[in-house]
């Protein structure tokens, strides 16, 4: 048995589900393989993530504007878009040399391909395919994905919208967002921030997704400001810019509790050793933060997808929101001298998420491979 996972570089969300996903699918010893939506060109796929995070950073207002008009239409799905278009003959040629048993995609680009080659009679008949939506509400153009098996979304809030985009009920399957297994391991906290060489102190950890998104200097002097003792950890992922910024500002002033980071690929064990996580509202990174049962403040300024979940966890007493950045060191600490809306949050996370989502999907698909 073997299984194709189609994903897409635009953020680092997308391809963090195709490897969990892939670590679920080696579990069970099947053979996987890794397909970027728009690998038949490099540049293309470096275009795609450069324009994304262009568009998150200086023009999010037409972004928002954009997003959430296309997202209100049901584009008629007799018509194929210009991506499907360019990518077909790749995806055609990728299926037939891996001969796959499964396919997944990780992105609506990539299954609104997969839909038109079933439409197309391109695809054998055996093989499962399915897609798993992203985030915690729809983006634009899922309806081009109607012709999959079987779309897996995070939470049931999502049934009705993926109904109205002309799925039928028994393609939707509850899952939770693919995150690593590592995610869901049990641990003791003291045991590894004594690992990390971490004070054991309340810790507040700041992540603004792979490419580091966000003015986080700005929110580190917020932080900096507590009345209590804490600890802070800046996961800057690929921003070099912000992690020298914030590494010129420690040896400066001399300050001792902060915890400066580049890329990791550890970041479950600083999740873990956290108390409480400052980050934006994608849908991969919500998840893993709900793997670990975490609460969380979600910041300010973010693209409408981001938005739409920030009110989401906010109403679902799972979260807090942050209106501007100098909200940071406020929103902690209302959390620190208010233990028992902390404890809460801790229970309204437990009571919502989806436990190894990434081995549930696999599992579900295998079994719906013909032997």
């Amino acid at each position: 048995m073997k299984a194709i996972i189609f994903t897409m570089t635009c953020g680092e969300g997308h391809n963090m589900m195709a490897r969990s996903l892939e670590q679920a699918f080696k579990n069970k010893n099947i053979k996987t393989k890794i397909v970027q939506t728009f690998g038949y060109n490099e540049k293309r796929v470096a275009r795609e993530n450069k324009m994304f995070l262009w568009a998150c950073k200086h023009i999010p207002h037409i972004y928002d504007f954009v997003w959430n008009k296309l997202r209100k239409v049901n584009h008629k799905t007799d018509k194929c878009p210009g991506y499907v278009k360019t990518c077909v003959n790749y995806f055609k040629k990728e299926i037939e040399s891996y001969d796959p048993d499964i396919i997944v995609c990780t992105h609506c680009y990539a299954s609104s391909v997969i839909s038109y080659m079933k439409k197309k009679n391109m695809l054998k008949n055996n093989i499962i395919t399915s897609t798993v939506l992203f985030d915690f509400c729809l983006a634009p153009y899922w309806e081009h994905s109607t012709a999959v098996d079987y779309i897996f979304q995070p939470l049931d809030n999502t049934t009705k919208d993926l109904i109205e985009k002309g799925f039928a009920k028994k393609q939707i399957i509850t899952s939770g967002i693919p995150v690593k297994a590592e995610f869901y391991e049990k641990y003791n906290k003291e045991k590894i921030r004594k690992e990390l060489k971490l004070q054991n102190i309340f810790t507040v950890m700041n992540i603004g997704g792979g490419n580091g998104l966000g003015n986080t200097l700005k929110l580190l002097k917020s932080l900096l400001k507590s009345k209590n003792k804490i600890q802070i950890i800046i996961i800057n992922g690929k921003n070099k810019k912000n992690y020298e910024k914030i590494k010129k500002f420690i040896n400066d002033n001399k300050i001792t509790n902060v915890i400066n980071l580049g890329f990791v690929n550890n970041v479950d064990m600083y999740m873990k050793a956290s108390d409480l996580i400052i980050s934006r509202c994608g849908g991969c990174g919500l998840s893993e933060i709900f793997a670990i049962n975490k609460p969380f403040i979600i910041r300010e300024k973010m693209i409408l997808n981001e938005k739409i979940n920030k009110q989401f966890f906010i109403e679902n007493g799972c979260a807090l929101g942050m209106d501007k950045i100098t909200d940071a060191g406020d929103r902690v600490e209302y959390l620190i001298n208010n233990p028992k809306i902390y404890d809460e949050m801790i229970k309204n996370i437990e009571k919502i998420r989806k436990p190894n989502s990434s081995e549930k999907i696999v599992e579900f698909l295998i079994s719906k491979v013909k032997k």
